[in-house]
């Protein structure tokens, strides 16, 4: 784990302790669940800021990184990739026909237990490799994260276009 990974977690965790304890002494025994959801919320959220970034610099390694160890990623006019192997053959391919510069915005994160949903939009410019040739991007996406080992995975991802057909 990076510095920076262990550094991130170690504030958020200190952060989530005081705002706690802050509570406790103000008697709202509510907010600590509030505060575990803004947390949860938090955490998807930089989840899909990693996953961005690993989309925009085509980092395989790093995409798969973000996965769960039973993934499905579902793309538009493709079938399911199901498995580690075949999600990572799928992005491998994706990378060599095109060059991505995305921007995600979330519209909802909401979980339960050790799941949870987020649902996105992505819209920016992709570079087609074989004809250097630039078009818009647009996407409605659906991540649904399970938590594994203490940390929020992908565990299915599909996404559809919102680009009217051409």
């Amino acid at each position: 784990m990076s510095v920076l990974k262990i550094f991130t977690a170690s504030v958020g965790a200190i952060m989530l302790a005081l705002s706690l304890d802050a509570c406790a002494v103000q008697g709202n025994k509510h907010a600590p669940q509030e505060l575990e959801n803004a947390m949860v919320k938090q955490v998807i959220e930089q989840q899909i800021r990693r996953y961005q970034v690993a989309l925009n610099n085509a980092n395989t390694n790093e995409v798969l990184e973000l996965y769960s160890d039973t993934p499905v990623f579902m793309p538009q006019h493709s079938v399911a990739q199901i498995g580690r192997e075949q999600v990572r053959a799928a992005y491998q391919r994706v990378f060599k026909s095109i060059d991505l510069d995305i921007v995600f915005s979330i519209e909802e994160i909401d979980y339960f237990s050790d799941l949870a949903y987020a649902r996105t939009r992505s819209a920016g410019k992709v570079r087609i490799l074989a004809n250097n040739h630039t078009v818009n991007e647009a996407n409605n996406e659906l991540f649904i994260f399970h938590k594994e080992k203490g940390q929020w995975k992908i565990h299915r991802y599909l996404f559809s276009t919102t680009n009217p057909r051409q």
